[in-house]
């Protein structure tokens, strides 16, 4: 679909902010037990036996199921199973859910900081006994229709989990999977390439000096390059050092080149033992054939082990709290030098397997920091003294360990004692006044939404959100009783009025385990990287002999032949036309004018849930108003109203709906891409009986918002810069991209400005130059022009029980907005010169991107050209750009807006990357038959992944909403990208690539390079 077009750079996840940026993770399901307890004197009820599938004490193809249970909230059934021989534990949700979930978790343990488990999860994927080809796992990403394909490696835990619709691409995956995690390969070789290796300059000359290469050497290069990251892994190490936790699972470079391929071999005959496995199922699925799969193939000739060799001791609590301070990069995007601090508090909670504790937990640290009523924010936030929370900020229970903590960032070092002196005072505050009633119930009102709302991806959340509670050997079905933990806590609260004070006192007063972690920038921080670098490379080179030298010399020249090999992809299992014919189905939209209003209508199983979404046409604003619609979208819902005031408006609306969100949208016309429109989107849900409630927060903010209070809107601008200015490293492929297609027209010029690296300048540049009260008006002018009944596309997706009562509130609501006369439908879009441009920043990698302007969505050629993306990256970009030259990622693709992209993520090169680029066509000449019938089906595979990809119920029709893409034309869009053949690729390959393109631009953000100060058409920006 076109709003699954951006592309989704892999990141793993920081485990201590996983859980404030997904805090509802005990809310995945909810629990109701099967059956009533009867009271003396009530009428016996005949309650009828569910019938399940599996029956407890009962063994399936070696596998004893242990425990049943069923969940009626979500109606599925919770299967416990264990294999008999060797104990690994299996968990199967059946539930009716067409994206069907598989996964092998293993707790791995790392004891240095090599990055052995991260290194070997990328290793285990490049070949095994039955599917003996080089990186199987990237070939499968074009053999399949998965909806999710990955495999991460966490602070104790590595996890290979796949998702899919298709029941054969099911079974594909899931062998795939399990043989490349029972049954690797591991060869030398691939060591070399995605862990690290010394290798000659230039491959061909064996006196060319040393350098360090290495897919995950420069992935964590790459991590390491956000401030964020230095900062939380800092965190863990230092809040649990006494065991694997004070180690960096992933790698610190600095520390990878002491890491040997026999350590590794080693590592996996441990840790990569059944008895040390979890096996996640989820979906409708036949599990019997999984059940027969593992036993036969995996299980049955191996023996069962004591695990408890890879158990995480509680870590010793301390007596005496502990300040830590370290160094981090300058971030020549970030705030201005002295500024660019950061100080947090961490404490160890509970255990993660004292369940009842860690969620109540994980809503008082939710009561103490989310919003404008929370004791944090009211202390910390809103003096206005940093840059707001840092992303450490939270409640994490991803370790054995659970914690919280608060930070702060952007702030003065002379700011670190007002920090900590307001922290003791907020907690000594919070113990002695406790909490307002009806924040307490906001927080517990979101959780309780959240378990109604739908996401096409239940049965990853659900993973994701439990395994680190599995792999500590927590009880995961107990833990899916969220209304059950939601009501104890209820009656604890009634029952108790000082309940929560009681806890702050506990774990926060009391609480000795306390860690206060501050970071300041070093001007030399990237030299000195650089020097420990080369001091380690000179140690490791005077260590070795002349033969060594031959060794080194001699296995580059095998690797590059060894990457340069045709790999026999015919062993690799993959789907066929017949499977992926059928289109999926959604429901009908129906599109009515209401009040001369476009309504879309989608008639769907929401789970008692109404979905609002209202698309404002923002295209008659002036430049300057259109410039600060990203700010805008980012405070007019923290702002109040005439009536209420930001904090009451904060709790009355979140005790009814799930907030008011409103984002920025840039929509290119996809018939001809001549012309595009800007659009503001106020996108909201609430329960069924919610929903008057939720038309008049609507109303009430759209006709009254409030932009007086200037201090506040000072605060919440300062705020944001900061915000903007943190993961543009981790980003840095799309902050490419967009640098890129800036050059090449001047909606893609518009849309940086909006977007990009740029917008950040522009933010900066503008409270610089301009007073609060000024902005403060032009926010004010932007309200009133845009949020006008006849400037509004709308669409309601709910149930269709309930349909009727919800238009009769949405009319009612539509009544009380205004209009005026008509409103700029949209903007010409108008092509660029070629020109390049680099953001210099102080990082050890780079992000290329080079694009040019191709055709329009609903161009014939559109498809042709998505296909070619495809094909390009998994048989050109990758094996080069990746495999070859170092870099972690690399790819091409086409947009909705007519742009063809090129990109590489976390790249030890730069202009190298950029000749690759420029070479495509060159490839595809001399590799002519690689565009074959199969390369060919295995790239529309690709694109169906994103086309096919599962929908949530609030999403349906999204993109006749943003687009006018109806279902049809999507269909028709489907049917031509199936139907290209390989003699109209070649076509399109010499239309589109043969010739330098008219309108191109090239970006690359990263470190100086020289070469380019002096280069003609090359814009530096420092």
């Amino acid at each position: 679909m076109l709003s699954r077009f951006k592309l989704l750079g892999k990141a793993r996840p920081n485990i201590w902010r996983a859980q404030i940026a997904k805090h509802n993770c005990k809310s995945v399901s909810t629990y109701e037990r099967y059956g009533a307890s009867q009271t003396h004197g009530e009428v016996p009820q005949l309650i009828h036996q569910r019938e399940h599938k599996y029956a407890e004490g009962k063994v399936y193809n070696g596998f004893l199921c242990e425990h049943v249970e069923y969940i009626s909230d979500f109606e599925l059934t919770s299967y416990t199973l264990r294999h008999q021989k060797t104990g690994t534990e299996l968990w199967h949700i059946d539930r009716n859910d067409a994206n069907n979930v598989f996964s092998i978790n293993f707790r791995t343990t790392p004891f240095d900081s090599t990055g052995l488990p991260h290194i070997l999860e990328h290793l285990v994927l490049c070949g095994s006994k039955n599917y003996p080809v080089r990186d199987p796992f990237f070939k499968m990403l074009n053999r399949s229709v998965a909806t999710f394909m990955n495999a991460m490696t966490g602070p104790d835990y590595t996890i290979y989990p796949f998702s899919t619709m298709n029941e054969t691409d099911f079974r594909n995956l899931q062998r795939i999977y399990l043989d490349a995690v029972f049954r690797p390969n591991l060869l030398y070789l691939d060591f070399l390439q995605e862990g690290w290796r010394l290798e000659n300059e230039d491959i061909q000359d064996c006196n060319s000096k040393l350098i360090i290469k290495g897919v995950v050497y420069n992935e964590m290069k790459g991590a390491f390059s956000e401030n964020s990251q230095i900062f939380s892994q800092n965190l863990l190490n230092n809040m649990l050092p006494d065991h694997t936790y004070g180690n960096v699972s992933g790698g610190n470079p600095l520390e990878i080149p002491k890491l040997s391929h026999k350590d590794l071999i080693e590592f996996h005959q441990k840790y990569y033992h059944p008895s040390n496995s979890r096996i996640y199922s989820y979906g409708s699925f036949d599990l019997t054939k999984t059940l027969k799969l593992l036993d036969e193939e995996y299980l049955s000739e191996r023996t069962g082990i004591d695990n408890s060799y890879s158990e995480i001791p509680r870590q010793q609590r301390w007596q005496q709290p502990r300040n830590v301070h370290i160094s981090s990069r300058l971030d020549n995007m970030g705030a201005a030098f002295d500024r660019q601090n950061q100080i947090a508090i961490a404490m160890l909670m509970c255990d993660v397997t004292n369940l009842q504790e860690s969620f109540e937990l994980n809503v008082l640290s939710e009561v103490l920091i989310r919003g404008p009523n929370s004791a944090f924010y009211k202390s910390l936030i809103e003096p206005n003294f940093s840059g707001g929370y840092n992303r450490s900020t939270g409640y994490s229970s991803d370790t054995k360990d659970t914690a919280f903590v608060v930070g702060l960032q952007d702030l003065r070092v002379e700011d670190f004692t007002k920090f900590n002196e307001l922290f003791d005072q907020t907690i000594a505050h919070s113990i002695e006044n406790g909490f307002e009633s009806q924040h307490v119930e906001s927080i517990l009102h979101s959780l309780e939404l959240s378990l109604k709302h739908q996401s096409p991806h239940f049965g990853n959340a659900l993973l994701f959100n439990s395994t680190a509670l599995w792999n500590n050997n927590g009880d995961i079905v107990s833990n899916l009783r969220v209304s059950e933990m939601i009501s104890s806590l209820r009656t604890s609260l009634s029952r108790n009025k000082t309940y929560f004070q009681e806890k702050i006192q506990k774990y926060f007063a009391n609480n000795t385990h306390r860690l206060t972690l501050t970071m300041s920038p070093d001007a030399l921080y990237q030299e000195n990287f650089k020097q420990a670098e080369s001091e380690m490379l000179r140690q490791i080179t005077d260590a070795l002999d002349k033969e060594k030298f031959k060794q080194i010399f001699q296995s580059g020249l095998e690797l590059d032949a060894f990457q340069k090999l045709k790999p026999n992809t015919d062993i690799l299992p993959c789907l066929t036309v017949n499977d992926v014919s059928e289109p999926p189905k959604w429901p009908k939209l129906i599109v009515e004018t209401i009040q001369n209003v476009q309504t879309q209508i989608c008639k769907v199983s929401t789970n008692e849930i109404t979905y609002l979404k209202c698309l404002f046409n923002a295209s008659s604003l002036s430049q300057e108003e259109t410039l600060l619609l990203p700010l805008f979208c980012n405070v007019i819902n923290n702002m109040g109203t005439c009536k209420y005031d930001f904090r009451e408006f904060d709790k009355q609306v979140l005790s009814k709906t799930s907030g008011l969100d409103f984002k920025l949208n840039f929509v290119e016309n996809v018939r001809d891409a001549k012309s595009y429109k800007i659009g503001v989107m106020m996108d909201t849900y609430a329960l069924d009986k919610n929903v008057q409630e939720l038309f008049y927060f609507c109303q009430e903010l759209l006709l009254n918002f409030d932009f007086t209070d200037t201090e506040r809107l000072k605060m919440l601008i300062e705020n944001y810069i900061s915000n903007i200015s943190v993961g543009v490293a981790s980003s840095g492929h799309l902050y490419a991209m967009l640098g890129a297609n800036a050059l090449v027209t001047d909606a893609g010029n518009l849309k940086s400005l909006l977007f990009g690296i740029d917008h950040i300048e522009f933010m900066k540049t503008l409270v610089q130059d301009n007073n609060t009260i000024d902005i403060c008006k032009t926010l004010k002018s932007i309200g009133k022009k845009i949020f006008l009944k006849n400037n509004m596309k709308v669409a309601i997706n709910t149930t269709e029980s309930y349909l009727a009562t919800a238009l009769q509130h949405y009319r009612n609501f539509l009544q009380t907005l205004p209009s005026l006369d008509k409103t700029k439908e949209s903007t010409e879009i108008n092509l660029l010169d070629p020109s390049c441009q680099h953001y210099i920043m102080d990082i050890p990698v780079n992000y290329c991107a080079k694009a040019f302007f191709a055709v329009s969505y609903l161009h014939p050629d559109h498809p042709k050209l998505r296909v070619l993306a495809k094909l390009l990256s998994a048989k050109y970009l990758l094996p080069v750009v990746r495999e070859k030259n170092g870099a972690y990622g690399a790819g091409a693709k086409i947009s909705s807006d007519g742009i063809f992209s090129f990109y590489s993520y976390r790249d030890p090169h730069s202009t190298k990357t950029l000749d690759t680029f420029d070479k495509t066509y060159e490839w595809t000449c001399l590799e002519k038959n690689v565009i074959d019938q199969q390369a060919l089906f295995e790239a529309k595979l690709g694109v169906l992944q994103q086309l096919d990809s599962p929908i949530a119920p609030g999403n349906i029709g999204i993109d006749y909403l943003l687009y006018a893409v109806s279902q049809d034309m999507f269909q028709n869009y489907r049917s031509r990208m199936l139907s290209v053949t390989v003699d109209e690729l070649h076509a399109t390959v010499d239309k589109y690539l043969k010739k330098p393109p008219t309108n191109y631009g090239k970006c690359i953000i990263g470190p100086e390079i020289k070469e380019l100060e002096s280069s003609h058409g090359w814009k530096i920006i420092k």
